[in-house]
């Protein structure tokens, strides 16, 4: 089975190369081609749009299907949207779309997958593992991302995201087992509603959304910030890709902490970290000094991201993770639908500098929120929780 988690980390790593790519570059493309900043969140919001619209599905399909065909056809699905990227304006439209649906399946099955072949006491080292390698895929795929607009145009940048995806299909196909063995037989609404009743995954469910809010408006608009005060293409990659290595890093640290002490504690610093770094970068947005706000915001989110996901490992039944697991990362959707919208409302109406102060606010109130419905689960909240029998607390 170690090879089967590795295979499945691996194609992680190139799925969310492909979609680190588009981080940087995407924005910039739009501007290239005449779209007004009022416009270009609504762009960018199309991708979470289709993964809300889809993540019902991908639950259901992990579920009651398979957890490993959701993920073939998420990777495929990935791989067009390259295909589509190459394209005049409309079909780039599609493609981002199609990027979404990509990852309404990719993303819960291959967690539900991974859940499935890991012991419950490793579950907290091996997802913070996922996270590293997941940060990883972005953070070179943003940093890459703006080096090839530079060197060989945007062009470069839609090959790659169709090749990356494309070469691992045979390979996911050939080395990951099926894990589903008694498909649910309930329908979709039934297994949401018992997923989203759960407060313990609820709490993280609702904390991720809003923090993906906040970081989906920054993706979106600092590109447009650092580029009026007339700095290249590769100091936008240069930067997310710094606080995406600064997350990576954080990771395995905060996948360890996530298996010794209560989740809720461990993400709670993260939200924390992540906020004081987003008040660093509304008093210094510009490179150099804006990478020591990329510090915080890296090691906040290396922190709440591998609890967040070990919160809702250990409270979803197994034959409910699939629905868990979609009901989660639709998280990162709805911040993604949310986020860039409001920016470019705030943006057209009041200018890009006042994106850091809307940022500050959703990440404060995302942070009484998370807090306030993990009050309601009536969970004592221990330092350290035990994960072996045998060893000593």
């Amino acid at each position: 089975m170690v090879r089967a988690v590795w295979n499945i980390h691996l194609v992680t790593f190139f799925f969310f190369l492909a979609y680190g790519l588009t981080v940087p570059t995407l924005p910039l493309y739009l501007k290239s081609q005449g779209v007004g900043p009022a416009w270009i969140g609504w762009v960018v919001a199309l991708m979470p749009l289709a993964g809300l619209l889809l993540r019902p599905f991908g639950g259901w399909a992990s579920d009651g299907w398979s957890r490993k065909k959701p993920s073939l056809i998420g990777l495929a699905l990935g791989a067009i949207s390259g295909l589509l990227y190459l394209g005049p304006l409309p079909l780039v439209l599609a493609g981002r779309f199609l990027q979404g649906a990509a990852m309404a399946l990719f993303a819960p099955g291959s967690l539900a997958l991974t859940s499935d072949l890991v012991p419950e006491n490793l579950i907290g080292r091996v997802m913070g593992t996922r996270n590293l390698i997941l940060g990883v895929g972005v953070m070179s795929g943003t940093a890459l991302g703006g080096f090839l607009v530079d060197f060989l145009g945007f062009t470069a940048v839609w090959l790659l995201v169709l090749l990356v995806q494309l070469v691992w299909i045979p390979l996911f196909w050939r080395d990951v087992p099926e894990t589903l063995k008694a498909p649910s037989q309930q329908p979709w609404w039934a297994n949401f509603g018992a997923v989203f009743s759960d407060r313990l995954i609820l709490a993280p469910t609702l904390a991720n959304a809003g923090f993906a809010a906040v970081f989906a408006i920054l993706q979106t608009f600092y590109p447009l910030v650092l580029s009026e005060a007339g700095y290249r293409a590769a100091w936008v990659g240069a930067f997310l890709a710094f606080y995406s290595l600064i997350s990576v890093i954080f990771r395995v640290p905060g996948g360890y902490l996530s298996d010794r002490y209560e989740v809720g504690v461990v993400a709670l610093a993260g939200f924390i970290s992540a906020t004081v770094g987003l008040l660093l970068l509304w008093f210094m947005p510009l490179p150099p000094l804006a990478f020591v706000a990329g510090f915080f915001m890296g090691a906040g989110a290396g922190l709440y991201l591998p609890a967040n996901i070990v919160a809702v490992t250990r409270a979803a039944r197994p034959e409910l993770r699939g629905s868990a697991f979609s009901f989660f990362t639709a998280s990162w959707d709805l911040g993604g639908l949310i986020g860039p919208p409001l920016g470019s409302v705030v943006a057209a109406r009041l200018g890009l500098g006042w994106i850091f102060p809307v940022a500050i606010t959703g990440a404060s109130l995302t942070i009484l929120a998370f807090l306030w419905v993990r009050s309601g689960s009536r969970l004592p909240l221990p330092v350290r929780v035990r994960t072996d029998r045998n060893e000593p607390s």
